[in-house]
C-alpha cells in the first residue's frame, strides 16, 4: 500500500509539473529551463504537500480499479471465509466495501464447474451471505450455476460425510437449494448446465464489477479438520443446516501448493464498456 501510494505521489507530481511548465512555455516566449527548476521547488514545497493522499490513492482505484492476489494457508470456519479473504489487502477492499455501500443494490453470480460436496453448498450459501452482510448490501438477484454432470462415486448421498462427493449432481442440487433457502433467505435462481468457468463469484452494482476468482474452489481447496466435525454427515447436518465448520485447507498441505490462490479484480463499469 505504502509503495503504491508512493508511486502514485511521484506520478502526480511529475505530471502537474509537466502541465505547469508546458503552459509556462507556450504564454512565455523567454520562459527558460532555469524557470522550469523554479516550478519544480514550487511544486515539491508549497504544492505537494498539501495533497491528500488517501483522497488521491481512492480516486484512482475509483478511476481504474484494481486487481490483486493472494493465497490463503490458514484453515478457517466455515461461516467466516469471507472475514479471512478480507485480511488480504485491506486497504483495497476497504475502498471496495465503500464504493458497493453507496448503492447498496447488486447482483450476484456464480459459477463451479466442480462444486459437488456438501461442505461446498454450505459455504457458498454462508460466503453470499456474508458478502451482503458485511458490505451492508441488498441482493437484486442471484444466479448460480453448477455444473449438470453426475459425479458417479456411488456412496449413499443420505449418509454422506458432508466433504465428499455427491454421486449425482441432482442430489447436490437439493442440497444447494436447501443452503440457500435457509441461510441466505433470499430470492435465487440455480441452473445445472456446462459451465465455461472452473470457479468465478462476480457481484455487480449499477457502477462496479467485483470478480474473485479462487483456485483451489469451495470443494477441492476445504477439507473437514480433525475434531468434532471430521464424522459429520448429511443427515447429521439437515436440522442444523447453518453450522459453522471447522476447515482444514487441504491446498496449504499439498505436496505442490502453498495454499488455495485467490485472484480479485474490482472494475469500474463506465471503463469496461
Amino acid at each position: 500500500m505504502k509503495n503504491e501510494k508512493t508511486w502514485l505521489k511521484k506520478a502526480k507530481k511529475e505530471k502537474l509539473v509537466s502541465m505547469v511548465t508546458s503552459y509556462l512555455h507556450e504564454v512565455d516566449d523567454t520562459w527558460s529551463e532555469k524557470d522550469s527548476k523554479r516550478v519544480v521547488r514550487a511544486v515539491e514545497k508549497l504544492v505537494f504537500p498539501s495533497i491528500d493522499l488517501e483522497r488521491l490513492y481512492s480516486m484512482q482505484l475509483e478511476k481504474n480499479g484494481c486487481v490483486f492476489e493472494f493465497c490463503i494457508s490458514n484453515n478457517v470456519c466455515s461461516d467466516e471465509l469471507f472475514d479471512l479473504l478480507l485480511e488480504y489487502q485491506p486497504e483495497k477492499w476497504h475502498f471496495i466495501k465503500e464504493m458497493f455501500m453507496i448503492e447498496g443494490l447488486v447482483d450476484l453470480t456464480y459459477e463451479d464447474r466442480y462444486l459437488n460436496t456438501p461442505l461446498g453448498c454450505l459455504m457458498l450459501a454462508q460466503l453470499i451471505r456474508r458478502i451482503r452482510d458485511l458490505f451492508r448490501l441488498n441482493y437484486r438477484s442471484i444466479n448460480i450455476s453448477l455444473s449438470h454432470k453426475d459425479f458417479r462415486v456411488m456412496f449413499d448421498d443420505k449418509t454422506l460425510k458432508i466433504d465428499r462427493k455427491f454421486s449425482y449432481s441432482a442430489n447436490r442440487d437439493a442440497f444447494m437449494k436447501l443452503c440457500m433457502e435457509r441461510i441466505v433467505r433470499s430470492s435465487y435462481k440455480l441452473e445445472t448446465r456446462n459451465v465455461k468457468h472452473s470457479r468465478i463469484l462476480t457481484v455487480k452494482s449499477c457502477r462496479f464489477l467485483l470478480e474473485i476468482y479462487p483456485e483451489g474452489g469451495l470443494s477441492y481447496g476445504w477439507g473437514i479438520e480433525n475434531g468434532i466435525d471430521q464424522d459429520l454427515s448429511i443427515d447429521q447436518l439437515v436440522d442444523n443446516i447453518d453450522r459453522n465448520i471447522h476447515c482444514f485447507n487441504r491446498a496449504a498441505h499439498s505436496y505442490d501448493r502453498k495454499g488455495i490462490q485467490y485472484m480479485v479484480k474490482f472494475i469500474p463499469i463506465q471503463n469496461n464498456r
